[in-house]
Order: structure tokens, then C-alpha cells, then sequence
């Protein structure tokens, strides 16, 4: 019976401690007002060039009409379709708050600098690095963020994957792929779109 009860505790802090890893790898990658009444999600890849082109010419508009006034909550979440994405996806992530967007959004800007190096280590990660040093990141830091020997790493690669893995799940099949208020958009998206879906 003892026996039982020390499991069963165990067992409860384990979850609890699942969750809040799981909240925290959620709740990083959300701009706007939790309590926005529409939700957009965004399931993309960092090397994808239609997802360069959102995030470069229409996410800004949207942000600062859309979600900066609390009329929409925007959810961005991993789909690497090629190793680079992923590597890209797992620098993004060793960040937090406005420094993740903004690590995101210096990696989209500058895509074609990253990726056309990706099959170089040594080129790729210089290059990353003179992406990412206007943040104040180092080029030890980026290597340190891939380093697939770390068990926070092994993590961050396990919860990357589980996104994708959800996101097949519901029918993710290119990228980008955008679902408002739970249900896929069939259509590009940017401001003019989202505001007329959002108005009706």
C-alpha cells in the first residue's frame, strides 16, 4: 500500500513537471493578448521561403493592427521540412519572450544567407552568428543551442518534432499552414484576408 502511495506521488510530480515544460515551450512562442477572442496559428518552417515571405512583408501589418490591439492571438509553431529548419528551430528556442520573436524574425529576414550555406557546419554556423550578433548572441551560444549532447537540447528537438508530429495529425501537409479559431485557412493569408475572416 505504501508502496503504491509513493508511486502514485511520484507520479503526480512527474506529470506536473511534464506539463510546465510542455506550458513553457507553448506559452514562448505566443504574441498578443492571451485572452484575444481569435486565435491564429501558424505551423511553418524556418528554411520555407512562403514562410520567409509571411513573417518578412505580412505578419508586421498584421501585428500591429491585428494583434497589438487584441483582436487576435497569433501561435507560431515549428514544422522543420530539412535539417537546417530544424537546427534553426532549435537556436530560436533558447530563447524566450520578445527575444524569441525577434531571433525568428532575424532568421527569416536573412534566410537566403543561412541556408545556402547549411551544407558548410563551419560556413552555417559563421553565418548564423552574423545574423544573430545584432542580439547580442554569440557564436559559443549558438553551438551551445545545438549541441545534441545536452538533455535540455534533446528536449528542445523532442518537443520540435511533437509539433510537427501535431501538426500532420491535423492535416498539415506544406508550409505555411495557418488555422483561425481552430480551422484551416485553404487560402494565402495575410492582413487584408485575416481582417475580412475576422470581421465576419
Amino acid at each position: 500500500m505504501y508502496i503504491r502511495k509513493l508511486i502514485l506521488v511520484f507520479l503526480i510530480i512527474y506529470l506536473s513537471i511534464s506539463q510546465a515544460l510542455t506550458d513553457s515551450h507553448k506559452n514562448k512562442n505566443v504574441l498578443g493578448d492571451n485572452n484575444a477572442i481569435n486565435t491564429l496559428v501558424e505551423y511553418a518552417s524556418m528554411s520555407c521561403v512562403h514562410c520567409a515571405n509571411f513573417h518578412n512583408n505580412d505578419l508586421p501589418k498584421i501585428k500591429s493592427n491585428l494583434i497589438d490591439n487584441g483582436k487576435l492571438k497569433f501561435i507560431y509553431k515549428d514544422f522543420p521540412l530539412d535539417r537546417p529548419a530544424m537546427y534553426a528551430s532549435m537556436i530560436a528556442h533558447c530563447f524566450s519572450g520578445e527575444q524569441y520573436f525577434e531571433v525568428l524574425s532575424s532568421l527569416y529576414r536573412n534566410q537566403k544567407k543561412w541556408v545556402s550555406v547549411a551544407d558548410t557546419s563551419g560556413k552555417f554556423y559563421s553565418s548564423l552568428h552574423n545574423i544573430l550578433k545584432i542580439h547580442d548572441i554569440t557564436l559559443d551560444k549558438i553551438i551551445e543551442c545545438v549541441d545534441d549532447k545536452s538533455e535540455i537540447n534533446k528536449k528542445k528537438w523532442n518537443n520540435i518534432l511533437a509539433s510537427r508530429l501535431e501538426g500532420q495529425n491535423m492535416g498539415v501537409n506544406s508550409t505555411p499552414t495557418f488555422f483561425l479559431n481552430g480551422k484551416k485557412i485553404e487560402k494565402p493569408v495575410n492582413f487584408e484576408v485575416l481582417n475580412e475572416m475576422i470581421s465576419e
